[in-house]
């Protein structure tokens, strides 16, 4: 709660009202369990497990709920590394929710940086002038 009252401030991060601790490893139900592709499902509902969620009637339509585990991941599910991954991916969207995505500005055409013409040589051999993209 500390760090989150430290990004959002302390007003905007209230107490949870409710919590729950599960215990995966004694739960006899749930010990090695995974997600899984059910007959007639698709990747695609990978996907829609995914989806940002944002407040109902919301103006904004700005995501609040994010979801990031293995069971979100249409290439790599029912792993340990497509929960990272996931992870990885909802931080990166609530990143860009929050500062902007990060290649908002890129050049449309990158810039041409002149080589010296004794580095630039052609098929034949002969010096020739030439441009590197940088």
């Amino acid at each position: 709660m500390t760090i989150l009252r430290a990004i959002f401030g302390f007003q905007t991060v209230p107490q949870p009202s409710k919590y729950r601790v599960t215990r995966w490893r004694g739960d006899p139900w749930a010990l090695g369990s995974y997600s899984y592709v059910a007959a007639g499902s698709s990747g695609n509902d990978y996907d829609d497990l995914a989806r940002p969620v944002g407040p109902p009637n919301s103006s904004t339509g700005t995501p609040k709920v994010f979801f990031a585990g293995e069971h979100t991941i249409r290439n790599y599910p029912a792993t340990v590394h497509g929960a990272l991954l996931s992870g990885l991916r909802e931080a990166g969207r609530i990143t860009d929710q929050f500062l902007g995505p990060p290649y908002k500005d890129k050049p449309k055409t990158e810039p041409k940086v002149a080589l010296p013409a004794a580095a630039a040589v052609t098929a034949a051999g002969a010096a020739a002038p030439a441009t590197l993209s940088a």
